[in-house]
């Protein structure tokens, strides 16, 4: 068979052309190569940052203020947080009263943990939701959502229908009566107590699409009230479980 015939000649032809092509690459294509990467690259960078942005482009001024709001309310609290550690640690270090300012300090954060375990009666500023659920629709899930906006909104403590001391461990499930929350039934309609600052828990519960729309959407039906106070109280306390297995290590 006569070599141009030959499958086999023209194969390796074929190969030998596409590497001598590899190995000539001009600088020009070289340039196009780099400029047309990092145009690819510009491209997916811009893509990720208007999907990023999506979620804040499309919320109203309002919504912005509010949350701009609710940020600072917070800033401003762990900035103060900040400051008191701060004066206590000079406290500490300075030798002067470091004993009597370190019992001081243990018993402020047992205060502060028995408030956030609920065992303790509690007052202060704060507000009280009451939802009004005429065709039980308001979900367990919802319930527990609402819950957890309040807690975002700066929270420290909060009773539903001044029975049930909401701590970590509480759970909501389905009722025939209403909501079983933590081994209790909770009938209609629902009254959500929360304590701390007042404008804040406001405007985290009337954010667009948290609690009072997603309550009164044409879904649910349900009515939301928000009432202001500068002292609750909130007298239900949780019970902790007693551990059968953890023992603290003294």
């Amino acid at each position: 068979m006569p070599e141009h015939h030959d499958p086999r000649v023209r194969t390796k032809r074929h190969w030998r052309k596409i590497g001598k092509d590899l190995t000539s690459v001009s600088t020009g294509q070289i340039v196009v190569a780099v400029i047309l990467c990092l145009c690819s690259f510009m491209v997916v960078t811009q893509v990720r940052s208007h999907h990023n942005q999506d979620a804040y482009s499309t919320m109203s001024r309002a919504d912005l203020v509010t949350m701009l709001d609710t940020l600072s309310e917070s800033s401003r609290q762990l900035d103060s947080e900040i400051a008191d550690l701060r004066a206590t640690m000079r406290e500490l270090q300075s030798g002067a009263n470091s004993r009597k300012v370190a019992q001081q300090e243990a018993q402020d954060q047992l205060a502060g943990a028995q408030v956030l375990a609920g065992t303790v009666p509690v007052h202060g500023p704060g507000i009280t939701i009451t939802i009004d659920d005429p065709d039980e629709k308001v979900t367990s899930d919802m319930m527990l959502d609402a819950v957890e906006e309040m807690r975002d909104a700066g929270a420290e403590a909060m009773v539903l229908n001044n029975t049930v001391r909401i701590v970590a461990n509480t759970w909501f499930a389905a009722s025939p009566d209403g909501l079983q929350v933590s081994e209790t039934t909770i009938s209609r309609p629902y009254t959500l107590t929360v304590i701390g600052e007042p404008h804040a828990l406001q405007e985290g519960a009337r954010f667009r699409g948290g609690l009072v729309s997603q309550m009164e959407s044409d879904k649910v039906g349900a009515s939301v009230e928000i009432t202001t106070s500068q002292d609750l109280t909130i007298s239900a306390v949780a019970h902790p479980r007693a551990m059968t297995h953890a023992t603290p290590v003294r």
